[in-house]
């Protein structure tokens, strides 16, 4: 109610001053119909799963006045499985305020995004990503624009405000500085907890210098404590650019509180350094390389909160096998399992305390992204296209160990690499319509001996993603679409256990010996540019030899958007 009358005084102060410079509407439409059900084996589970929901997200800009905007996404939803009104809902989406200060100056307030370095504030992406076609990018799309995981960007409430100040003529100092409020206090036992940063860049024609500065903090005075708990990042980082080379710099430290005691002022302190560059040898041809250092005791939540909440179960059919086994959230459970009803997703949207919990069968050579703790070594990037634009191709490679041993001195030693391309067969043949063949493979791999004397099996983890994509258009905006991807993973690791000062004390080992697979057949249809039809049939097949454990799961969607 609150929100339908916000939105009425803000239509009957648009219709008083129409005079304003500018005013817009935009937004989308998505009904999606999924219906999934288990193999004939599992007799005892609720074998159909069905939804079908609608939602319809109006966009509203307008100018208020020269110094002052206004944006805001309301949406209207509605489950079609029941024919009245009962399963109707209305949410605000978001809400800003935006303008200039000055010329110079300006500032957001409300549902702001939020980025700054990849070891400050980074959202960095979910797993299991190699290189997927129509058929899955669909439905990520859905995910991200669902959890607000726009690019490394998160979205936060609270304040911000960017400054911009020439100094010479191609010269230029840039800052930000925001504050947010993650949590609030119950006044009894949660304390307020809070985000802010700063960000200060000079930057020129040749070169680019920044300092940042961020920090999580609790407030527990007026609770139980007198005190506050922080987790302070500051970095500095430096890029010069030349005509096809660029080299680029960020070293920088975390201190962490903890304790809750006022008595005790010990601090645990991190560090890290990055420094890399990237070439361009034509227009066709690029490499770039980096080697990173990042401590055992570096603690950064802005960068090392995840996007999936690996602790919670899926929402589709949480148990398999008669209801006799939980199931994990899988990769099929990332890409698919669209939920429009923010209390059943898995989607983690908080940045807090602590390294959040993953999951090793995507591999543990980085599951926090760069700013991974206790790793150190090489990452290399080698992108090719042709003349005429036939295929493309993308090369990774990372080879990384532990900084300091874990329970042993022997270090852990981690590789990954994987090949993505795109063939565009109808450029080749000389095709009107359009015929991409596209596909990627990445291995991760995690391996330590241990002496004969400590009597503890080596560590020797194995995690493999498969994709293959076929996109043909059949007729004009008219195509079949196929896919494949598979992740089989096997072996041990032995994973830390961080206490809430962030030192380990203990281990979990991890054994696993799984495939997942994920086959696709689809019909996508494009009314133009900005509306579409997907029908899409699937079967997941989930086995695990560990603990002699298989399922199949069916799922048929229907997807139309339309946007405007």
């Amino acid at each position: 109610m609150r929100i339908l009358l916000t939105y009425i005084i803000l239509f009957s102060t648009l219709s008083i001053f129409a005079q304003f410079p500018k005013f817009e509407i935009g937004g989308l439409s998505r009904a999606l119909a999924d219906n999934s059900f288990l193999d004939q084996n599992d007799t005892v589970n609720n074998d159909v799963n069905q939804d079908f929901n609608l939602v319809f997200d109006l966009a509203v800009k307008g100018e208020l006045n020269k110094f002052i905007n206004f944006y805001s996404e309301l949406r209207l939803g509605n489950s079609l499985e029941v024919f009245d009104t009962s399963s109707s809902y209305l949410n605000l989406r978001r809400i800003l305020i935006y303008g200039n200060l000055n010329k110079n100056i300006s500032f957001e307030i409300g549902d702001i995004d939020l980025k700054m370095t990849p070891f400050t504030l980074w959202n960095f992406q979910e797993e299991g990503i190699v290189n997927e076609n129509r058929l899955a990018n669909n439905f990520r799309e859905i995910q991200r624009y669902e959890n607000f995981n726009n690019g490394n960007f998160w979205r936060r409430q609270g304040l911000v405000i960017n400054g911009f100040k020439p100094i010479f003529k191609r010269d230029s100092v840039k800052y930000k500085t925001f504050g947010t409020r993650e949590m609030a206090s119950n006044e009894i036992s949660t304390p307020d907890v809070f985000l802010y940063g700063t960000e200060i860049k000079y930057k020129s024609n040749r070169f680019s210098f920044g300092l940042n500065h961020i920090d999580l903090f609790s407030n527990y005075k007026g609770i139980n404590y007198d005190t506050n708990l922080n987790n302070h990042v500051i970095s500095s980082n430096f890029d010069l650019n030349f005509k096809k080379l660029k080299l680029h710099s960020e070293f920088g430290f975390s201190r962490l509180t903890n304790t809750l005691n006022n008595f005790d002022s010990k601090w645990i302190n991190g560090e890290f350094f990055n420094i890399g560059f990237n070439i361009n040898f034509s227009n066709n041809l690029s490499f770039s390389s980096s080697f990173r250092s990042v401590s055992e005791d570096f603690s950064s939540p802005g960068s090392q909160s995840k996007r999936i909440n690996y602790s919670m179960a899926p929402f589709l059919f949480p148990q398999s096998n008669n209801n006799t086994i939980s199931r994990d959230i899988s990769i099929a459970d990332i890409i698919y399992d669209v939920d429009f009803i923010r209390s059943n997703s898995f989607y983690n949207r908080k940045i807090d305390y602590g390294l959040d919990t993953f999951n090793p069968i995507f591999g543990v050579i980085d599951p926090y992204g760069l700013a991974t703790p206790n790793r150190r070594g090489i990452t290399s990037d080698l992108t090719f296209s042709d003349s005429l634009k036939i295929i493309n191709v993308n090369a990774h490679f990372s080879f990384l160990n532990d900084l300091v041993g874990e329970g042993i001195n022997t270090k852990r030693n981690y590789m990954n690499y994987s090949i993505a391309f795109n063939l565009f067969i109808d450029k080749l043949l000389s095709f009107d319509n359009q015929f991409l063949f596209s596909g990627g493979y990445s291995n991760s791999t995690s391996k330590r001996e241990h002496p004969e004397y400590m009597n503890v099996q080596n560590i020797n983890l194995n995690c493999n993603i498969f994709d293959l994509g076929l996109e043909f258009e059949v007729l004009k905006n008219l195509s079949i679409l196929s896919s494949y991807k598979r992740l089989f993973s096997n072996g041990l690791d032995y994973l830390p256990i961080r206490n809430n000062d962030f030192t380990i004390e203990s281990y979990n080992a991890f054994e696993c010996d799984l495939v997942h697979e994920i086959s696709s057949l689809g019909i996508g249809y494009d009314f133009n540019k900005k509306s579409s039809v997907l029908i899409n049939y699937q079967i997941l097949n989930f086995t695990d030899k560990l603990f002699n454990n298989s399922f199949s799961i069916n799922q048929f969607f229907v997807l139309v958007q339309i946007k405007f």
